[in-house]
């Protein structure tokens, strides 16, 4: 595939992001923070179940690491933030600071990952012109709150 259809994918799962996470913070002042995390992932389970039974090759669950590599299960862990954070920012900051605030901080670790090499990501220098388009995405989201 071309880039420029990669890239589209992402926008419009970013644009996804947007909708769940409002979904998510409307159904948080329901259920209160962490029970619509808990309802988002009963959920969630559900549907992967349902998936995994209509695309049985899509999970290998007897591959699964020991303990010897127990980090690579902290992603659980992270989705639970990841899930809490826009339920318990949305209804203060909006949806707008918010997802601007998430994607600062999506791109600046990247940023740090990519210069790295961490996790076995290729490795991409961090220079002058991946800074500032950082600091122009940190000045766009102060702009945008205004």
């Amino acid at each position: 595939m071309k880039f420029f259809t990669l890239f589209t994918l992402g926008v419009v799962a970013g644009s996804m992001i947007t909708i769940q996470s409002v979904l998510n913070a409307a159904l948080g002042k329901k259920t209160g923070n962490f029970g619509s995390v808990l309802v988002l992932t009963v959920v969630s389970i559900a549907i992967l179940l349902i998936l995994i039974m209509a695309f049985p090759n899509t999970a290998s669950l007897t591959n699964l690491p020991g303990l010897a590599e127990w980090y690579l299960y902290l992603g659980g862990v992270l989705g639970v933030a990841i899930l809490a954070a826009p339920i318990f920012l949305i209804p203060r900051i909006g949806a707008t600071s918010t997802l601007t605030a998430l994607v600062v901080g999506q791109l600046f670790l990247a940023l740090i990952i990519d210069h790295f090499g961490l996790f076995s990501v290729p490795k991409i220098e961090i220079n002058l012109i991946r800074i500032m388009g950082i600091a122009l995405l940190v000045a766009g989201a102060f702009l945008i709150k205004q």
